[in-house]
């Protein structure tokens, strides 16, 4: 299903065609964020994913929808915990390396459905079209190009007629809209006035203490500048996925949006702490990069890399092989020259003699064992870099390089059984596309619903009501099983309008006032400096910690309040353990400029760690001056 000649038909898919060296950096990208995430998470792994920890299976499971499923729940032990978590990260390297790629990526997708349905209480939008990347990534051929899969065509079977760059499928079209479902589906969801017509929206976001940088501090009042940007954001959302599809002035006007978009992403990165998301989208965004931009791309940069560079291998050490093979392929040599060493007789004395490689330069000049990996470096149009660092090592490389030509037997049986010569990746045949068209429509149907009202004049007024579209009885299950439920409610209808704080003060034994929820520091319901660094931590605890306070999440509290009893008490001796605590949660609303901030304090939760003696904190906050009665009942 590749792009046909030119004509009216391919003006008309070329919108809805991706480029495969498109698919290919987008395939190393997500592996890449996969393995980011899962390193992100690593510090807290015991926490969020056993039974010892905030979310112990019991809890979850007792509140999961009847189609979640996770093969996290199979245990509650750190061990097995760790098993999965080393085979998503195999996986997710695999699918960086393009390494048997589709099912690299059907693997990473069933790893992360589970994780997500473990720990609901973590995730973000981020997370959410991290999922769906790599969801229709699967119906796609992202082993086609930059992939071990595609270096390691058996060199001794016929030339296969190579796979055209630009792609078109159902699929094709399915990744594409899902990318652009995200700004088109937000911008009607987001309905407040603050977006449109009164532009404070951003103004809103920039002052949630929870969320922004430093740099957000600089300008977050400067309602001059935020109101304009406020109405682009707006605008971009709405048309902007529009335009991308544009089959008129399709270049020029493709990579206008295609910067517009990234550098709102780049905005969220400065300005905002919202994890994944704006790296996922970037993503997605580069999935739109034509064909013609890589041709010039490919012409001014990679065409002549490599060019008089030959390496030379053993003739009958086929590890030998593919490592030259896979080393041109990924430093992107593509005019290098792999030969025999026996061809070239000169090149053979050398070879026999040091036991090693041989690489030739466009100088002429000889290189050998470590040296010779400098120089294949050297010539990289993207890598070039890491030959200093590779110098630096020195003895040490060639005393690695030995030791590998030392073991190369068994490295070649490695190979053998786990790199071995193929015909290449094949194409996703006509079932994936039937089965990608039915859930592309079936996503389109979720998304269209995720809208609550679509203002459609004559409807409107013959209803009497906000028209809508529902999701059919019974069609819900689905989306829930294989997680593609979405819905692109980033900031709104509005963006919040106040941040917040927890304080968990608790009484020991001994009768003692502790802070527990930061034991080293006083008890205070002022706000914290570096809301998100001193008090959260990572997006992840943020997500978590605002979101257990609110009415939806409370059968949460109990679990996250014995941990922390578990937490305290572990090596205290008795008399001196944390008896019994209170959560409170500080809300601070966001007002305009010139007006006060208005503060308030909530307790969400009373927790015991032994007998229950009733509320004897608050009394003692009270007298000590740290808190003003009433405060409201939780």
């Amino acid at each position: 299903m590749s792009m046909p000649p030119n004509g009216i038909s391919s003006a008309l898919r070329w919108p809805f065609t991706v480029d495969l060296r498109s698919l290919a950096l987008v395939r190393v990208l997500i592996g890449a964020i996969l393995l980011f995430d899962l390193v992100i998470r690593g510090a807290d792994f015991s926490t969020w994913l056993t039974d010892a920890g905030v979310l112990p299976r019991a809890v979850v499971l007792e509140r999961m929808d009847t189609y979640r499923w996770s093969l996290y729940n199979i245990s509650g032990h750190w061990l097995w915990v760790l098993a999965l978590q080393s085979l998503a990260g195999l996986a997710a390297l695999a699918l960086m390396l393009g390494y048997r790629a589709r099912m690299a990526a059907v693997i990473s997708l069933v790893m992360l459905i589970s994780l997500h349905n473990r720990v609901p209480l973590v995730l973000q939008g981020g997370d959410n079209l991290l999922l769906l990347m790599l969801f229709w990534m699967c119906f796609l051929p992202i082993g086609h190009r930059y992939s071990i899969d595609q270096a390691l065509i058996d060199p001794r079977l016929p030339a296969a007629k190579p796979v055209p760059s630009a792609y078109w499928s159902v699929a094709s079209v399915a990744i594409l809209c899902q990318a652009m479902a995200v700004y088109f589906f937000s911008a009607f969801l987001k309905s407040g006035d603050e977006w449109y017509p009164d532009g404070t929206a951003i103004y809103y976001a920039l002052h949630l203490d929870e969320l922004n940088t430093w740099i957000a501090n600089l300008w977050k009042n400067e309602l001059w500048l935020s109101r304009p940007l406020t109405l682009y954001v707006w605008w971009l959302e709405l048309i902007g996925p529009l335009l991308m599809f544009s089959p008129i002035f399709r270049l020029p006007l493709r990579l206008a949006v295609m910067i517009a978009f990234i550098t709102l992403e780049i905005g969220f990165i400065l300005n905002l702490h919202v994890g994944l998301f704006p790296l996922v989208s970037i993503a997605s965004i580069l999935l739109f990069t034509p064909s013609e931009v890589w041709d010039w791309v490919n012409q001014r940069f990679f065409d002549r890399r490599g060019k008089g560079l030959t390496l030379y291998y053993d003739q009958g050490c086929e590890f030998c092989l593919k490592m030259c093979v896979l080393l041109r392929t990924f430093l992107l040599l593509k005019r290098a020259e792999i030969v025999p060493a026996q061809r070239d007789a000169e090149i053979s004395v050398i070879l026999d003699r040091e036991f090693s490689w041989v690489v030739t330069d466009g100088a002429g000049e000889t290189h050998i064992k470590w040296r010779a990996m400098m120089a294949v470096f050297a010539h990289s149009p993207l890598f070039f870099w890491m030959a200093i660092p590779l110098g630096w090592m020195g003895g040490l490389g060639n005393d690695l390089y030995d030791w590998v030509a030392d073991n190369r037997g068994a490295f070649g049986r490695w190979f053998a059984r786990w790199l071995p010569w193929g015909d290449g990746p094949s194409l996703p045949g006509r079932l994936m596309q039937v089965l990608a068209l039915v859930l592309g429509l079936y996503v389109l149907l979720i998304n269209v619903t995720t809208i609550p009202d679509w203002r459609l004049g004559f409807l409107n007024e013959r209803e009497g009501r906000p028209f809508s579209i529902k999701m059919p009885q019974g069609w819900s299950g689905l989306k829930f099983a294989i997680r593609i439920d979405q819905r692109w409610n980033m900031f709104a209808p509005h963006p919040k309008t106040s941040d917040g704080w927890l304080v968990i003060p608790g009484l020991s034994e001994d009768g003692r006032l502790i802070n527990v929820f930061q034991p080293e520091s006083p008890i205070t319901f002022s706000k914290p400096e570096d809301l998100f660094h001193s008090h959260y931590g990572n997006y992840r605890w943020r997500k978590y910690l605002t979101r257990l306070p609110l009415k939806r999440y409370v059968g949460y509290l109990p679990a996250y309040g014995r941990w922390l009893c578990r937490q305290r008490n572990s090596g205290v001796e008795e008399g001196s353990r944390l008896a019994t605590f209170n959560i409170y949660r500080v809300t601070e609303k966001t007002r305009l400029p010139g007006e006060l901030m208005a503060l308030s304090t909530e307790k969400v939760w009373r927790h015991n760690c032994y007998e229950d003696k009733g509320d004897i904190v608050e009394p003692v906050l009270i007298k000590k001056g740290l808190l003003s009665p009433p405060v409201g009942a939780g």
